[in-house]
């Protein structure tokens, strides 16, 4: 429970010193060794608290547990990507998004025991591929947010010092492509997995995990085409791309909540 609190203090700090940079006029980030440092401490700190995903019995991949994992892996692409890429901006974001997950996970967590889904190694393997896939595309979310945020203010000529701090627009859209583009492969690659492990989705109660995520996985698809053919960004890049994933959203996190909080 300690770990939990120091990450969840851990990654609030650090999102609150590249607040603070971005809304300062400072050509260099004065913290951003201790912001560095913070994630790091945060990032290990909830890395410790995952040793009740294993048991005798199996994997035990709840909700809580899903989505504390998923933050935790955000942040650990996050914090590496920043090294060699303008991304820091995404912390203002990812950071929070971290700790609320890791204080859901405190206030609401997974059944434990006999109680407990317990997930063979195969089907586990399965979630965490899937699970990379959404944290990959789950960052090039945020980066559609941001870019959404500095088309607006650049279009309306209001700047301001956070938007000045932005990469240039252009840079800004590859980055999400790139995000995109690595994302859409690992959860094909997690679809077709899913396909060949999963015996019967029906008695799983996984159907509508697979349709909802078949449609968001067509909807990343008509993206790269559109793009490729026509052209497509702005506007039409970020809605296709929070849409896509706001289904994917619902597709995994949405069934789990109803399966495991409401109907049991």
């Amino acid at each position: 429970m300690f770990l939990s609190y120091f990450a969840i203090s851990a990654y609030l700090a650090a999102a609150l010193l590249l607040m603070r940079f971005f809304s300062k006029n400072e050509l260099a980030h004065p913290h951003q060794q201790t912001t560095s440092l913070l994630i790091s401490f945060a990032i290990i700190a909830q890395t410790l608290t995952f040793t009740n995903f294993w048991t005798t019995e199996g994997v035990v991949f709840g909700l809580a547990n899903s989505a504390s994992f998923v933050a935790w892996l955000i942040a650990i692409l996050l914090f590496l990507s920043s090294i060699s890429k303008p991304v820091h901006a995404l912390g203002i974001l990812v950071y929070p998004l971290a700790a609320i997950t890791l204080a859901f996970s405190i206030a609401f967590p997974d059944a434990t025991g006999k109680e407990a889904t317990h997930m063979s190694l195969a089907l586990a393997s399965h979630v965490f591929l899937s699970i990379t896939a959404y944290a990959l595309l789950a960052l090039a979310v945020c980066q559609s947010v941001l870019l959404k945020i500095q088309e607006r203010h650049l279009h309306g000529r209001k700047i301001n010092t956070f938007i000045n701090k932005l990469p240039a627009l252009q840079t800004m859209e590859n980055l999400m492509f790139q995000g995109l583009r690595i994302g859409f492969y690992l959860l094909t690659l997690s679809l077709i997995t899913g396909f060949i492990i999963v015996e019967d989705f029906f008695t799983q109660r996984l159907i509508h995990t697979a349709a909802l995520s078949l449609i968001a996985w067509g909807i990343f698809a008509a993206l790269f085409f559109g793009r490729k053919l026509f052209g497509w960004r702005g506007k039409q890049a970020i809605t296709a791309t929070q849409v896509g994933f706001a289904i994917l959203v619902l597709a995994y996190f949405g069934s789990k909540f109803v399966i495991e909080r409401l109907l049991s």
